[in-house]
């Protein structure tokens, strides 16, 4: 007897034509069995499938299908005339989600409504019933599980129940839209190719941004986003992974290398001995934590833990050796939707203070302090530069990983001064690298970048290596700002209450991540990142930052004062106060929560267009006002970024860095400024000039000189700018890069909202 097997909260019932039911009895199986004269020898195997298919409220018919389509299998003469006597020919079939055919059962929709959505017995028994009526009218020779699947749907709506309708709903994406994306691709993200593997993740995510707005956010906050008041990044990413993290080397340089973090599905690998292996043990490290994070891996320090596999090393041989990262680093393929890694390196001119007495990691062991590898140090460093100057094999600039150099107090002295020069004839040629500026006094003893420009500081607990290494942005949501101006119809007092509405928003959302990625942890679905060393965890998840984000303050100040932040100083004075009051938003949180709030500049590479398009649809006469592009192509339209002077305002460097200067210590999540140097080929030594005068008199924190580049195709040509044509060969065939948020990228696969801003930027190098 199996009356006592549950299905859900229920016995297995068995509905009969008469409409009575009884449980599921396997004697009364058994004797109906033989009474067919289904042969003995037969009569265990079809009584176990039987009894591995049944569910509750099961019809004496579906039983007997069953039993039909086990005798078929065994003897198909035999299920063919057991069929014949229970005229099973003009069932109605469905074609299930497992690419089976079933008989049409009205007692599935019911089990499936109580099972997937709680929806009580009753209700779902009616429902089943409604559409099994509906379904008969329809003369249909068979139905597909999703065409059930919508009429439930529908037949939920009609009654009310739209709360079990979002939770009885399929999630995907139609056929036009995956023909779509085979034939044209997709712009969202310009660091993915149009090739199978992208395709494939543009499908998926589509599916995973449908659960995250109707399972992982409750219905206001998908709202928010769906009409534009705020984005939710990586809504692909929501239920299942964390943003970024800065790496240390020297847990892998100390315990080995478990790619999978567990060492059962992946060789293992004792602690590097040699330098070449250290290498790549640096360039897995960032690909293995990439298949786990939504955002960019970034490993600070590089060349202070490559230090030690360096000493007795000649220059070229280190060369060799940075050569070989970078080109790592620049053709696995093993990032999400086909992508190299996401990848940065934050580097040091000397060893800092906080480094200089901690033991120095290699093989295994220990040998001295890093204090004692300042030359080592610099060689890699110089090592690297060179790499990068010389481009790959077809002249084109490396794209990754990106390149960023921390300025100490030390940067400007004579000993590092050819060095220094080397770095700007590489911003001259590539417009690398980025610089991190340690100078100001609102800097702590350290600062790194991850990415576009989210930062982490060691000014969160007072820990320099748990605030600033191994950890890393939890996530980051973001403000409309424009939209906020718009609502607040230029009362300043409405304007301020908008906004803490909008963040309270955000705060929700940031905290449901929170939430979201403390299970994932727990239940171990990154194991890399989640692996221990020693007793201790490897990612300090407890340190990572929550940030909100913003887009679009000169939009903001055009709309509620009739000016831009470069127009008055009245303008730039309000909008110093509107990213205050967000940053004063996050520290009061911070107190409250214990948890590490910041605010960033967003990064914008889609968000920008996207907000612009929604408030020309919903606040059209008041966004034709202030929004950039093309009016009469939507697509175009953008907001700038951040708190950005707008690119084709008519500034001089020295102004830019004047106004853009007064956010970089408000925006501690991540800041950074754009110098667009478009065609001009600036003298290294000038521009040496310029970085030394922006870090000793600025409050700039993170910047870098952005350069146009044009490749041929044909001949290999590097030009500056960007060209139609060769100077040298004359073909057309040309590669054109620029920085289109934070990275360097070809401008083909920039959505037509950034490849307008492009077109707008305005050069302001040497000026100043």
């Amino acid at each position: 007897m199996i009356s006592s097997k549950k299905h859900g909260n229920f016995k297995i019932e068995v509905v009969k034509k008469d409409g009575a039911r009884e449980n599921f009895n396997i004697n009364k199986l058994v004797k109906s069995l033989l009474n067919s004269e289904v042969d003995y020898e037969y009569i265990d195997s079809i009584v176990s499938v039987v009894c591995s298919k049944i569910y509750d409220k099961i019809s004496t018919d579906g039983i007997k299908r069953i039993v039909c389509e086990v005798l078929k299998e065994i003897d198909n003469q035999k299920g063919t005339k057991y069929a014949k006597n229970y005229q099973f020919k003009n069932v109605l079939k469905v074609r299930t989600s497992k690419n089976e055919f079933q008989p049409f059962d009205k007692y599935k929709i019911m089990n499936t409504l109580v099972d997937e959505t709680g929806l009580d017995i009753k209700t779902a028994e009616k429902i089943s019933n409604e559409i099994e009526k509906e379904i008969k009218k329809l003369n249909l020779k068979y139905l597909t599980a999703p065409m059930i699947r919508e009429l439930v749907n529908a037949k939920l709506i009609e009654h009310g129940l739209e709360e079990f309708r979002q939770k009885h709903t399929r999630l995907g994406i139609p056929i036009y839209d995956i023909k779509k994306l085979i034939n044209s691709g997709s712009r969202e993200n310009a660091n993915l190719m149009h090739n199978p593997e992208s395709i494939h993740k543009w499908v998926a995510d589509e599916t995973m941004k449908q659960y995250a707005l109707l399972e992982v956010f409750p219905k206001h906050i998908a709202d928010a986003h769906m009409k534009g008041d705020i984005h939710l990044h990586d809504l692909e990413y929501a239920a299942i992974r964390p943003v970024c993290c800065q790496h240390d080397l020297r847990n892998f340089f100390m315990y080995g290398l478990k790619v999978d973090g567990t060492g059962r599905h992946t060789s293992v690998s004792k602690p590097a001995k040699h330098a070449e292996v250290a290498i790549q043990h640096a360039a897995k490290v960032l690909s293995a934590a990439q298949c786990e994070m939504s955002g960019g891996q970034s490993i600070d320090e590089f060349n202070i833990w490559l230090a030690p596999y360096m000493r007795g090393l000649p220059y070229d041989r280190i060369k060799q050796l940075m050569q070989m990262f970078i080109y790592e680093m620049n053709q696995i393929y093993a990032a999400r939707g086909g992508q190299v890694v996401f990848s940065s390196i934050n580097l040091e001119l000397e060893v800092p203070d906080f480094l200089k007495d901690k033991p120095a990691v290699i093989a295994g062991t220990t040998r001295g302090t890093y204090g004692e590898y300042e030359e080592e140090v610099k060689m890699i460093l110089e090592a690297l530069v060179d790499v990068t100057m010389e481009g790959d094999a077809f002249g084109k600039p490396f794209l990754f990983p990106n390149f960023i150099v921390k300025l100490r107090e030390k940067a400007f002295s004579d000993e590092n001064k050819e060095l220094m020069i080397k770095l700007h004839k590489l911003s001259s040629k590539w417009g690398l690298p980025y610089f991190i500026n340690m100078l100001p006094e609102w800097q702590a003893n350290n600062t790194n970048a991850m990415g576009c420009r989210t930062r982490l500081s060691g000014d969160w607990t007072g820990n320099t290596e748990n605030d600033t290494l191994r950890t890393g942005n939890m996530q980051w949501y973001t403000l409309n700002l424009p939209r906020i101006a718009y609502e607040a119809g230029g009362d300043d007092d409405r304007l301020f209450e908008i906004m803490d509405e909008k963040l309270a928003i955000l705060t929700e959302a940031l905290n449901i991540k929170h939430n979201v990625t403390l299970k994932i942890l727990s239940n171990r679905i990154m194991p890399f990142m989640t692996q221990k060393f020693g007793d201790e965890q490897y990612y300090r998840y407890d340190n990572t930052t929550k940030t909100f984000g913003f887009v679009g303050l000169n939009e903001l100040l055009k709309y509620h004062l009739g000016e831009e932040l470069h127009t008055s100083k009245e303008a730039l004075a309000f909008g110093e106060k509107v990213i205050q009051h967000i940053r004063d938003y996050a520290d009061n949180l911070k107190k409250e929560t214990g948890l590490r709030w910041t605010v960033t500049q967003t990064p914008a590479e889609s968000t920008a267009g996207r907000f612009a398009r929604l408030d020309y649809k919903y606040y059209k006469d008041e966004t034709k006002s202030v929004v950039n592009g093309d009016l009469t192509d939507a697509s175009s339209l953008y907001y700038t970024n951040s708190s950005h002077v707008r690119v084709n305002s008519p500034t001089t460097l020295g102004e830019k860095i004047r106004i853009e200067e007064k956010f970089h210590p408000l925006c501690n999540g991540g800041h950074i400024g754009h110098f667009w140097n478009a065609e001009a080929y600036a003298d290294p030594e000038v521009l040496m000039d310029i970085t030394k005068k922006i870090a000793e008199k600025s409050n700039i924190g993170f910047w870098t000189y952005t350069k146009n580049l044009s490749i041929c195709e044909k001949c290999g040509k590097g030009m500056p700018g960007l060209r139609d044509s060769c100077d040298c060969c004359g073909s057309s065939e040309i590669q054109k890069f620029s920085r289109i948020t934070g990275y360097l990228q070809n401008v083909s696969n920039w959505n037509n909202a950034k490849r307008q801003e492009l077109i707008d930027r305005k050069s302001n190098i040497p000026r100043i």
